[in-house]
């Protein structure tokens, strides 16, 4: 008799057992322990009207501030199971997709510039963890197109590692390091250029400053330019080249030279030959500064004048 009550216990223990998966769905994912529990339904074993806290079980974690938390949203579909087969202690142990209206539910690849591909990928060589906002870090295991792309759902801040370097974007600003330097561009188009020739600094209007072995080259959209080599300064210009009141005018302006050439005329013009009779003969033709157009601004350059 005692034997049979045993057995009849047992019967009835198991009958009251549910091992295995159920297909379940999310009711509520906000858990008011902070466990990350989910509140489920569980129709093949529940009913579709009871909901139960299910406990999560993660690859990682289990002390405290450590772990590998995902929270499914609500509705979503996730695998269910019962400690012991007991329905009193429902875990939560995965998620699985559905094709609602034929379509698939898995997550869409971006591609290489961050945007949202139209299809799921066929094959998948993509690891892909995207979230419902679109934030992405997607895996591409593809021969000859491997990369890793970490981008916000926007797709407007974006990282890219690929076998060219590391690409950072905000918007229309970018970085790039490649095995050559680094390119640093805003969306107006000014650039900043590292590699292993120097610096160059680049702006949107065309002036640029070059930095290299050699020296140092400052160029603007018009064409002058200043360059600063071992051998000295060189000025160049399209134009005139105008400098500051408190510049070495002396030596822009020629003075000495200036000088010179006006003592010059006027010994000239005061030497006296001696005559055939013995008197002194005055030059013939007297030297005019201006007929040999030696006034400062002509003698050495409208073109390079200081004002």
């Amino acid at each position: 008799m005692e034997m049979e009550k045993i057995v009849a216990n047992l019967v009835q223990k198991v009958e009251r057992r549910f091992y295995g998966k159920y297909r379940g769905f999310v009711v509520d994912n906000t858990d008011p322990e902070n466990l990350g529990r989910l509140k489920v339904t569980v129709p093949s074993v529940l009913g579709k009207e009871i909901a139960v806290w299910a406990f999560p079980c993660f690859p990682y974690g289990g002390d405290a501030n450590q772990g590998f938390l995902f929270i499914p949203e609500k509705e979503a579909g996730v695998w269910v199971e019962f400690e012991e087969g007991d329905t009193e202690f429902p875990i939560w142990v995965g998620t699985f997709w559905s094709k609602p209206g034929g379509e698939s539910e898995l997550p869409k690849p971006n591609n290489a510039e961050g945007e949202e591909e139209g299809s799921v990928q066929d094959p998948p060589t993509r690891k892909i963890i995207k979230t419902l906002k679109g934030h992405t870090i997607q895996f591409e295991d593809a021969d000859g197109d491997d990369r890793i792309i970490i981008c916000d759902g926007d797709s407007e801040n974006r990282m890219t590692f690929d076998a060219n370097g590391i690409s950072v974007v905000n918007k229309e600003n970018s970085i790039t390091m490649t095995d050559d330097g680094i390119i640093v561009k805003d969306k107006n188009s000014n650039t900043l250029t590292k590699d292993g020739s120097g610096v160059i600094i680049e702006d949107t209007n065309g002036n640029k400053i070059n930095m290299a072995q050699s020296g140092v080259t400052v160029e603007d959209a018009n064409g002058n330019q200043v360059l600063m080599e071992s051998g000295g300064v060189t000025i160049k210009s399209s134009g005139e080249i105008k400098i500051g009141g408190n510049a070495a005018e002396s030596l822009v302006k020629g003075d000495t030279l200036n000088t010179i050439l006006t003592n010059l005329i006027t010994m000239l013009n005061t030497h006296q030959h001696t005559g055939n009779m013995g008197a002194p003969t005055p030059i013939l033709v007297p030297f005019i500064a201006a007929q040999f157009d030696l006034k400062l601004n002509n003698a050495l350059s409208l073109k390079n004048k200081v004002e």
